[in-house]
């Protein structure tokens, strides 16, 4: 059993590290510096666009542990005939940690990403999936496209 929740500024770290967990397994590794320097950019860029309201990250909790998270990054672009704010969303780093998943808790955060970006009047969303990640987001409707994956909501 699960629980949702938004991400504050005391999540910081452990999303940092989330990130990480991430990254590690689908890239190469790398050095403990680059690493550490890592970490603290991302604490840092986490810090700025949460404070601005430019970044929100959702979580789901099980034993008082963060087990899966995804956040969601409001951009301003040039204003489109199809897109007349010019506001996009980017859903970043759809993670879940390797024992909780295929368990509905990824479709559980994309639901509540889809649902903010509507409550923010955003019909554009855009990401980047693995390959592991991928049918998660076509069964949500998105569409490969180049590069990456998009949703656009009515």
């Amino acid at each position: 059993m699960f629980s949702l929740r938004l991400a504050t500024k005391d999540d910081i770290p452990q999303l940092a590290e989330l990130r990480i967990e991430f990254i590690k397994e689908i890239r190469l590794e790398y050095t403990k510096d680059r690493i550490d320097e890592y970490r603290e950019v991302m604490c840092n860029y986490l810090e700025k666009e949460m404070s601005s309201g430019n970044f929100i990250a959702w979580l789901a909790i099980a034993n008082n542990e963060i087990i899966a998270t995804s956040g969601l990054i409001t951009i301003q672009r040039v204003p489109q005939f199809w897109n007349m704010s010019g506001k996009e969303a980017y859903i970043m780093n759809m993670y879940t940690k390797p024992e909780w998943r295929n368990k509905g808790i990824g479709t559980a955060i994309l639901e509540k990403l889809v649902e903010e970006t509507k409550n923010r009047d955003i019909i554009a969303i855009k990401l980047y999936a693995t390959p592991m990640g991928k049918p998660l987001y076509e069964k949500r409707g998105f569409k490969v496209g180049h590069p990456g994956m998009s949703l656009y909501l009515e």
